[in-house]
């Protein structure tokens, strides 16, 4: 089973998928700019573009290895060139900063086992999230998550990952018939993850809210898009002006792990 011939772009397409994913209340999709004035559709689907080649080497960088402090600090290297790379074709935006660390986690893991079991991966990627990388520069720009971890102890898109991706476990085991399944998968994320993103740019009580709003219509039997929580929703992402940002990382990694297990064989 060659995972390495195709998890790199399997990954990029996710990511393409996901900004084309619409509505997605606060982000960018295919009609809107969700709330940022420094993004659209076009900035993501070439950002996305730019972090082909680092996944590629990620790939082939932890083809058949162990999954050790050496593979770690190898992929960690290559996820900084990734960064850059990103911030060169977004004339310095950050689109894809969280989704990077994520995909290159779950893309080491497959390659390394050469295995598109789904829980495999995830407890593989566990496993490198958790060992630490001595080339991480010590004047390293912090980010939305470590901010955030250091005043409301939320951990963002590392913590995630050292706990085993537990919503991205939600999403995959969340199944239904109606057509509205993915858009139902996004609000079991906005209900559940403690997204840095939002916090960030608003505080916890207004994360919590949006928490509530979205658990309401995901545990609602009316299709989401007549739902008029989803209204609601919409609308109040738009008077606070958030973004969650994480959960669309781990809604592009889940649609990513769901691909791979479907297409590889």
């Amino acid at each position: 089973m060659q995972i390495k011939t195709s998890v790199a772009q399997l990954a990029v397409d996710a990511l393409k998928w996901e900004v084309n994913f619409t509505p997605k209340p606060g982000l960018v999709d295919a009609l809107s700019n969700g709330s940022h004035d420094d993004m659209d559709l076009n900035l993501f689907l070439k950002s996305a573009d730019s972090l082909l080649s680092g996944f590629q080497q990620t790939a082939e960088v932890s083809f058949d290895r162990d999954i050790d402090i050496n593979l770690r600090e190898d992929i960690g290297a290559i996820g900084r060139q990734t960064e850059a790379d990103m911030f060169q074709a977004t004339n310095g935006v950050n689109t894809h900063k969280g989704a990077i660390w994520t995909m290159s986690l779950l893309i080491s893991a497959a390659s390394a086992l050469q295995t598109n079991d789904i829980g495999q991966i995830l407890l593989s990627a566990q496993t490198l999230a958790n060992l630490p990388d001595k080339y991480v520069p010590q004047s390293a720009k912090k980010t939305h998550g470590m901010a955030t971890k250091k005043k409301y102890a939320l951990s963002g898109a590392r913590g995630e990952a050292q706990n085993g991706f537990p919503n991205i476990r939600k999403v995959l085991s969340y199944t239904n018939d109606a057509d509205d399944l993915w858009i139902r998968r996004l609000m079991l994320l906005y209900s559940n993850v403690n997204d840095t993103n939002i916090v960030y740019r608003s505080n916890l009580k207004v994360l919590q809210i949006l928490q509530r709003i979205s658990r309401e219509i995901f545990e609602s039997n009316t299709p989401v898009i007549e739902n008029s929580k989803f209204v609601e929703l919409e609308k109040f992402v738009s008077e606070y002006n958030i973004s969650p940002g994480g959960c669309a990382d781990l809604f592009a990694a889940s649609y990513f792990l769901d691909s791979l297990a479907d297409r590889v064989n």
